[in-house]
């Protein structure tokens, strides 16, 4: 195979983005100034007509994807940056509205760019939700409000989505809320640059016009499409294209810009037919390709643009050009050029799941498509559009073949259904949706009430697309959840493949063959469990102001007490943060999963581990059915028939895995008529020699000094504080009872919920306990060798939330 002259550099620039990420960080000017000393070579060759030595391009382009990225991670972000300003407190902000407002299932969303903080210059970009109740300020003006200003934060743990990071590429690096009490205020026209501002306009009109459809799924599906504004799909939804390997549709990708262009071209190469003057002084394929280059690109800056956009623009602007010049047009070249704009211009690019799915489908298109088009060419005329379907089936499983090491890295799911629902949903999307949505906004810009009607009309292929999604993914067996290839494995099966398709001969062999071995060793050892090491560990996972644990028995057992959660929200805490964490720590099925109480901060994720982990028991307190999370967990242990024990069925204090448990809480004959769910918790204890751990949910102050008395004295002991460290827990009986080592807090970053209270804390440190938190150290990992408890956060330097850091006090 004869690669392109390009491919070589844009593989190399990649190679030293990923290196820097994974090696670094690397001082940048070292590694620039060697690349300028390559290009000094490459310009010196080239004045002697010895041309471009490819490997030295490569070198170069190495060097250079290296030290951008390393400058790029570098580079400090200015005093008067909202990222160095988002402290948690309120502040007077006066700011311009930097995009479109997007709806969400909750609370519509805007983008500010700060220009002043209490009077003082501040710049950088805001996230802002805003209250039901308010007015949304025109796109360009300029607005002051009083709000408290926190930071991006991540749920930090171990295989969890970096959302923070994902934010900050956008450039975005604080979030507020704004109710009435914000007193928002439209001072006039802001400051934003051309054409930051007309394209925005047009996407707000375009959003107003979307508002006025039936309001639903098909309506956000449309907006998706259009807009790029995914924030009102719903999580069933969003599960559903998901389930169905279909969820390329729903995020504007290379897929949306090639139909444009496409759809572009037939109309203006139909349209040039009308001037036959025009037609014979200059081609009209030539000028169709190039004109619907604009469209094209229109589409992709209404759609707020991303790196699968920018590639596709690429490519096609390569297609127009080769056809201008009247060239044969090679795919691989416009694919690597692609590569290396993107990666020069953003270097954080390659590393991001969207870049590297859309780079490898492509490549996996362009490998596919010349065997098709030859056996296409061997059948008959007869069969051939039967062939053409056949073609079009197998280029879609050999593009899912070729992203599934990477697709169930990053989502751990296997979308059985994947190419039926791709054959029935793209053609429903691309050739009816789009095209509908695309002309109605066209026209909308121009005449509301005519762009409306074709709204209307689109609306319903949106609204049946929907609707498939989700009867598709409600088939039996449609979705299974695996923890997949770590990140060696999928390297080396990419590189296996490579090796397999780019050499020839015996080399192909010789290298394809042990790379192969390689990743399916590498497989093998990450699906092991590791070994039990006679320690009790556990994990107190950062779920914001929610609670969610994970302990690993002397003897290798697992537990699971609590699962965290948003009250209000759909987002489903086990399959985002708990089961990523599993996989990535390779953890065995669950022994049990314990749910303290029915609140959703500590049952949310609970269902979803039921569901696809399969626990062999489930522990609650007894509380019945409901709804909410609480109730789907215990649908999902009747579904999937796992035994329910409660306090009446669960013993007082028994041996599992090498470890002692202790219900301390509810007791058989205690007094719980009246009480509160939250003074109901489960409290559960774990013992290892001279040690303890105790977590009581959200256990109140009575049933803490109820409790106290009743709880071993002696020994090193670590409390998970009751209800977050809320408003008078950690009692003075029970800090005196148990005079722990350390006290542990599930609290979120940046929340409304200032947890701990101050005297709380205070009353913690006061007893000689040192104090950690999620908030400031994300996941804490606490181990126990029977004598004593290490305790190591996840975040180290801690992040700051907006409020003094916890400062363990020196052990006793």
């Amino acid at each position: 195979m004869r690669l392109h002259p390009l491919i070589a550099p844009a593989c190399a620039l990649i190679l030293g983005i990923v290196l820097a990420a994974w090696l670094g960080p690397w001082p940048a000017w070292p590694l620039l100034a060697a690349a300028g000393l390559a290009g000094a070579g490459l310009a010196y060759s080239g004045l002697r007509g010895r041309g471009l030595p490819v490997w030295l391009l490569a070198a170069l382009c190495l060097l250079l994807g290296a030290g951008l990225l390393s400058a790029e991670r570098a580079r400090t972000l200015p005093p008067e940056h909202l990222a160095r300003l988002a402290d948690g407190r309120t502040h007077a902000l006066v700011a311009d509205v930097y995009g479109a407002p997007e709806p969400t299932t909750r609370n519509p969303r805007l983008l500010l760019e700060a220009r002043s903080l209490d009077g003082r210059p501040a710049r950088g970009l805001l996230r802002l939700s805003l209250g039901p109740s308010l007015a949304l300020p025109p796109v360009g003006s300029r607005v002051s409000l009083r709000l408290r200003l926190s930071p991006i934060s991540n749920l930090a743990n171990p295989g969890g989505f970096d959302y923070a990071a994902y934010m900050a590429a956008q450039g975005i690096w604080a979030r507020a809320y704004a109710g009435q009490a914000a007193g928002l205020t439209v001072q006039g026209p802001g400051s934003l640059p051309w054409p930051r501002l007309p394209v925005q306009r047009a996407r707000a009109r375009l959003g107003g016009l979307l508002d006025r459809l039936p309001p639903g799924q098909g309506r956000e599906l449309l907006r998706a499409l259009l807009l790029g504004q995914r924030g009102g799909l719903n999580n069933h939804t969003r599960e559903a294209f998901s389930a169905t390997g279909t969820a390329h549709l729903i995020a504007i990708s290379g897929l949306h810009i090639g139909l444009v262009w496409g759809l572009a071209f037939l109309l203006l190469r139909l349209a040039l037919t009308l001037w036959p003057r025009l037609a014979l002084a200059w081609p009209a394929p030539k000028l169709a390709a190039l004109g619907a280059l604009m469209p094209a690109a229109a589409y992709a800056a209404l759609a707020g643009g991303s790196a699968p956009t920018l590639r596709a623009l690429i490519m096609i602007a390569c297609l127009a050009a080769a056809l201008w010049v009247g060239r044969p047009y090679r795919p691989a070249g416009g694919l690597a050029l692609a590569a290396l704009v993107i990666g020069l211009i953003w270097p954080e690019a390659p590393l991001t799941v969207s870049f590297q799915l859309s780079f490898v489908a492509v490549a996996a298109i362009l490998l596919a498509a010349g065997p098709l088009a030859r056996w296409l060419q061997r059948t008959g005329p007869g069969w051939r559009w039967l062939g053409g379907l056949a073609g079009w089936l197998a280029v879609s499983a050999v593009v899912g073949l070729a992203v599934w090491p990477l697709s169930v890295l990053s989502f751990h799911q296997l979308p059985v259904y994947s190419l039926p629902a791709n054959a029935l949903l793209i053609p429903l999307v691309a050739m009816f949706t789009l095209p509908l949505a695309l002309l109605a906004a066209g026209l909308g810009l121009l005449w509301p009430a005519g762009g409306l009607w074709l709204l209307g009309l689109a609306w319903w292929p949106a609204a049946g697309a929907v609707a498939l999604a989700g009867w598709l993914a409600a088939l039996p067996g449609a979705l299974h959840y695996l923890a997949g290839p770590g990140p060696l494995a999928a390297a080396l099966i990419y590189a296996a493949a490579l090796a397999g398709l780019a050499l020839k001969g015996a080399w192909r062999w010789a290298l394809a063959g042990p790379l192969a071995a390689a990743a399916l060793l590498a497989a093998l050892v990450q699906a092991a469990p590791p070994a039990a090491d006679g320690r009790l560990t556990a994990w107190v996972l950062d779920v914001g102001q929610g609670s969610a644990a994970v302990v690993r028995l002397p003897q290798g057992q697992v537990l699971v007490i609590d699962g965290g959660g948003w009250p209000g929200s759909d987002f489903d805490f086990g399959r985002g943060v708990l089961a990523p964490f599993f996989w990535s720590q390779g953890l065995p099925r669950p022994t049990a999963v314990a749910c303290s109480h029915a609140d959703a901060d500590h049952a949310g994720g609970l269902s979803f581990l039921v569901r696809w982990l399969r626990p062999k028991a489930l522990w609650t307190n007894g509380a019945p059915a409901a709804g909410g999370w609480y109730g789907r967990l215990l649908a999902a242990a009747r579904e999937r028939r796992v035994p329910v024990l409660t306090p009446a069925t669960l013993l007082a204090e028994w041996e599992l895995g090498g470890a002692r448990l202790r219900l301390a809480w509810p007791r058989p004959g205690a007094a719980t008529a009246g009480r509160s769910q939250n003074d109901l918790s489960l409290w559960l204890g774990l013992g290892l020699g001279e040690t303890w751990l105790w977590l009581p949910g959200d256990a109140g102050p009575a049933v803490e000094r109820e409790v106290a008395p009743a709880l071993p004295a002696a020994g090193r002991q670590v409390l998970l504080a009751p209800h977050h460290g809320g408003k008078g827990s950690c009692t003075q009986e029970l800090l005196a009872r148990l005079r722990p080592q350390a006290v542990v807090f599930s609290a979120g970053c940046g929340g409304r919920y200032a947890t701990p209270r101050p005297e709380v804390l205070a009353r913690v440190l006061a007893s000689g306990a040192r104090a950690y938190s999620t908030a400031s150290g994300g996941c804490l990992t606490l181990v126990s060798d029977g004598r004593d408890w290490s305790i190591r956060p996840y975040l180290d330097p801690p992040r700051s939330c907006g409020a003094a850091l916890l400062r363990p006090a020196a052990p006793r």
